[in-house]
């Protein structure tokens, strides 16, 4: 009987875990040398701004964070022009530049790497909201640049991300 009692413990304080919400983002960091304090300007030429477009944004429908109800989800894609640089060779930084950000977190620090399929690379973010009634609108601008291993950065180009609350 002490065995099953233990066993019914160690599963119950296991539970939480077993249900956060199983989605993960395709974003995954990209390793450069240096930090952002010695980046290097790149060439416009040799290092173009990421031509950057919003597929999709899908909030959250509910409260449930096991079936990930709760999750925004913003779906972006880089076509990466043809030239010196591979996409594989190449994170991208996401920077929140407008003042009217929503409270939640939607882009990590550091250059990331999205999924990619031939020159086109896809990058899915996640962040918790709620419910529709616990959301605030989301009408923010984002710099979006290329980042190489050696810490060379191009210019960037801004994408404006829009959805209302519950959208």
């Amino acid at each position: 009987m002490k065995k099953w009692s233990a066993l019914i413990v160690c599963t119950a304080l296991a539970a939480p875990e077993a249900v956060a919400c199983a989605m993960t983002s395709t974003a995954v960091p990209f390793e450069v040398a240096g930090d952002a304090q010695t980046a290097v300007a790149g060439d416009a030429g040799e290092l173009p701004a990421p031509p950057t477009v919003v597929k999709e944004i899908v909030r959250g429908i509910g409260v449930d964070h096991a079936s990930c109800d709760d999750t925004g989800l913003l779906s972006l894609v880089i076509e990466w022009p043809r030239g010196k640089y591979k996409l594989r060779d190449l994170g991208f930084e996401f920077a929140p530049v407008s003042t009217s950000q929503p409270p939640y977190v939607i882009f990590p620090e550091g250059p990331l790497q999205g999924r990619m399929e031939g020159r086109r690379s896809e990058f899915l973010f996640m962040w918790r909201e709620g419910p529709p009634s616990r959301q605030k609108p989301i009408d923010m601008q984002v710099q979006v640049r290329a980042v190489t291993r050696g810490n060379m950065r191009g210019p960037a180009t801004s994408v404006r991300l829009r959805s209302p609350a519950g959208g």
